[in-house]
């Protein structure tokens, strides 16, 4: 148990590091490159878009920490320690701290695509840190 508790915080630290890279980068590439915006919808409707996808995005983060995450984590906290429910826990927490970074960065690139702010990209990097640092492994079982 405590093996795997080592490794999902490890992998929670790696996802921060890799969060702030990427960051790093976005703005090292908004500040030499002028990426213009797409006209697919419509200035007007671009915005639009980018709402519903941090709407989108927080409220998909509240439902994998419940379902992959939380859920296992209830199951584990009141049963007997069993090898099943334990490789079910790490299976579904080492899925989301690899789902948050990825999905963010997605719908960052996509935002940032529609507006050509890098606010808004590093609001979604924003969302995924807070989102892995709320969730830590190791005080969950303290």
């Amino acid at each position: 148990m405590q093996t795997v508790l080592n490794n999902l915080s490890k992998r929670r630290k790696m996802m921060f590091y890799i969060l702030m890279a990427i960051s790093v980068l976005a703005l090292i590439i908004n500040y030499f490159f002028n990426i213009p915006t797409t006209s697919y919808f419509g200035e007007e409707n671009n915005i639009y878009i980018v709402y519903g996808l941090i709407s989108y995005k927080i409220i998909e983060l509240c439902v994998l920490y419940l379902i992959f995450y939380r859920r296992h984590l209830h199951k584990l906290t009141h049963e007997e320690h069993t090898n099943e429910l334990l490789a079910k826990f790490e299976k579904n927490a080492k899925r989301f701290f690899m789902l948050v970074p990825h999905g963010s960065t997605i719908f960052g690139m996509i935002s940032y695509k529609l507006t050509a702010n890098i606010y808004i990209f590093l609001l979604f990097m924003l969302i995924a840190s807070i989102a892995l640092f709320l969730v830590k492994p190791k005080k969950s079982f303290t």
